[in-house]
């Protein structure tokens, strides 16, 4: 109790740097917190189009049905793969004139296409260095005339996601640094102002963890009011959007998000209090570890 009302004295005497301080991490929190809904919603799109992505197994006119068949067997039974399907010549002639329309095969007596294998990735293999061993494997088996998928896309949404990652990385990191070194800087502003005193409590025989413990709990409480108040505007912004935008399943759809995850976000974005509590905690750390 000792330390919560020494606590709250302390930020009373510096009401105007304690303000400031609460408001300063309070907008980096907010911008975190934004941006880490951004990232769910991100990560989503990026998996969907990763997970539409297909390989496409081209077979030779010469290779029989049973051995087609049993080709197919064994690329159903690799680790990478989720599932696979067969493409007759007409199956292969109706894909390729609903991408192109009829007329570019009208002139030709034959049909020009060959049986195709169409390979699905499965989850958790879906990046161009798992599609290009697969492609591997299948290029070597017997009968097979290629197999195409869209190798250089593919490599250009990974390098995305690296710098998506990369850029989120550091923009976690400025938050964190930014949070602590306010917070730091307030309590260094309380415990220059309390000097007299801290002087004379160790004259009494007061231990530094004893003089140190309300400093802790100012940055703590300066951090859980911060994350309070941040979730109080993410959550308005949340209730706001799912009034304008009602039709949340197209959103779901859209960025391949879990529904209950969606729907269940108020949760998620009340972790932003304890991790503001948390940053509050490490920047009074700092501070009073620096001082004295």
């Amino acid at each position: 109790m000792y330390a919560l009302r020494e606590a709250f004295r302390g930020m009373i005497r510096t009401p105007y740097m304690t303000l400031l301080s609460i408001v300063t991490i309070t907008v980096t929190l907010t911008v975190l917190g934004a941006f880490g809904v951004a990232t769910l919603f991100a990560h989503g799109a990026l998996n969907k189009v990763r997970k539409s992505e297909e390989i496409n197994v081209y077979l030779k006119d010469s290779m029989t049905d049973g051995d087609m068949l049993a080709l197919d067997a064994v690329i159903a039974a690799m680790t990478e793969v989720e599932s696979t399907r067969i493409l007759s010549k007409e199956d292969a002639r109706k894909e390729f004139e609903k991408m192109f329309g009829p007329d570019l095969l009208a002139t030709i007596d034959e049909n020009p296409l060959p049986r195709t294998i169409v390979v699905t990735m499965a989850e958790g293999f879906t990046t161009s260095d798992d599609l290009d061993t697969v492609a591997s494997r299948i290029m070597h088996s017997n009968g097979v005339e290629s197999v195409e998928y869209g190798r250089e896309w593919m490599s250009k949404l990974d390098l995305v996601f690296v710098l998506f990652i990369i850029g989120e990385t550091a923009l976690v990191l400025l938050a964190v640094a930014a949070c602590t070194l306010v917070i730091s800087n307030t309590i260094s502003m309380t415990v220059l102002a309390r000097k007299d005193t801290i002087e004379i409590m160790r004259l009494v025989g007061a231990t530094d963890g004893f003089i140190r413990r309300p400093f802790y709990v100012e940055g703590l409480v300066q951090g859980l009011l911060s994350g309070t108040a941040t979730f109080g505007i993410l959550y308005g912004v949340w209730r706001w959007l799912l009034h304008v935008a009602p039709d949340i399943d197209a959103y779901i759809y859209m960025f391949a998000l879990p529904r209950q995850l969606v729907l269940s976000n108020e949760f998620l974005i009340a972790f932003i209090i304890p991790i503001g509590g948390f940053l509050g905690l490490i920047g009074s750390f700092t501070a009073v570890r620096r001082i004295f």
